[in-house]
């Protein structure tokens, strides 16, 4: 029996272990006050792209989104 492939909605790649086990995506519908009212959110994202998205987002954020635990 062949299991479900995951496929990274923004490179394509197909998920490998890694990128199953830490599943970033992000998965909603979205409600009112949004131009996209309605629509279902499905993302999923390899690490690789979870990185550059976060690199790209971050600077942008008045509030930091990430919290280093280490």
């Amino acid at each position: 029996m062949k299991r479900h492939e995951i496929i990274c909605n923004i490179c394509g790649k197909i998920f490998d272990q890694w990128d199953e086990q830490e599943d970033f995506g992000l998965h909603c519908n979205v409600g009112y006050g949004s131009t996209y009212d309605g629509d279902l959110i499905d993302l999923d994202m390899c690490c690789d792209c979870f990185d550059k998205l976060i690199d790209d987002l971050r600077p942008k954020c008045v509030i930091d989104p990430i919290t280093e635990r280490f």
